[in-house]
């Protein structure tokens, strides 16, 4: 099965979800400064505080930092957890096989890629493929939390495990948090499997496709 599978179907078919409010605070997050009304200004800022980051150890294996990409306007906020290899060496993120099937489940949505936002939580590669530590999340989150801000999404999709524990504040495993809409300093999220997952395990790909029906139908219909 290859990605051929996402194919738009009835986009706002209703699916029976938990809906709870899991707005977890992230703890304090460093203070950073904002010009008003001049989203220009405050990309390039941060922008050049992403590429500039030496805030941890992890910014020695990264050939660059990775921002995101996309419309910075967006409806929909696609969040990983970080760049893997090729990410790295391209400069974008979510590129490659994966990227290339994540690109089709956002078409079989009803979008093209560049109206959506694309972004990592960890800026830089990390070594070894591993998971991020707790404080390499914590660093990036500053810079994280700035793109949501200027962004303004209706709906935030936290890719993976890695994003969605980090998003959410949680140890749950994505078993236990995807499928329901949890809230993020109230903005509405759904966390979903990673394409990199999918390309190894294609039986789950009907299930993330039932996910992004929930957020298709909590964008026509809102949220209670």
């Amino acid at each position: 099965m290859g990605v051929e599978v996402w194919v738009p179907r009835d986009r706002y078919s209703v699916i029976e979800s938990e809906l709870r409010n899991d707005n977890v605070p992230l703890g304090a997050l460093a203070k950073e400064r904002y010009v008003a009304d001049n989203d220009d200004l405050n990309w390039q800022i941060l922008t050049d505080n992403v590429t500039d980051c030496r805030r941890c150890a992890i910014c020695q294996n990264r050939v660059q930092a990775l921002v995101g990409e996309g419309n910075s306007h967006a409806d929909l906020m696609f969040i990983g957890g970080a760049p893997d290899e090729t990410e790295d060496q391209l400069g974008g993120p979510f590129v490659g096989q994966s990227g290339q099937l994540l690109t089709e489940m956002i078409r079989a949505m009803g979008w093209a890629r560049e109206q959506v936002y694309l972004t990592n939580i960890i800026k830089c590669k990390i070594p070894e493929g591993r998971d991020p530590a707790p404080s390499e999340v914590n660093e990036c989150l500053v810079y994280l939390e700035q793109q949501i801000k200027l962004v303004q999404p209706k709906m935030i999709l936290a890719v993976g495990e890695v994003a969605a524990k980090a998003l959410l504040a949680t140890d749950s495993p994505l078993s236990q948090l995807s499928g329901k809409i949890h809230y993020r300093n109230e903005i509405p999220l759904v966390a979903i499997l990673h394409p990199a997952y999918l390309l190894r395990q294609p039986l789950e790909k009907r299930k993330t496709w039932l996910d992004l029906q929930v957020v298709l139908n909590c964008l026509k219909n809102g949220v209670n």
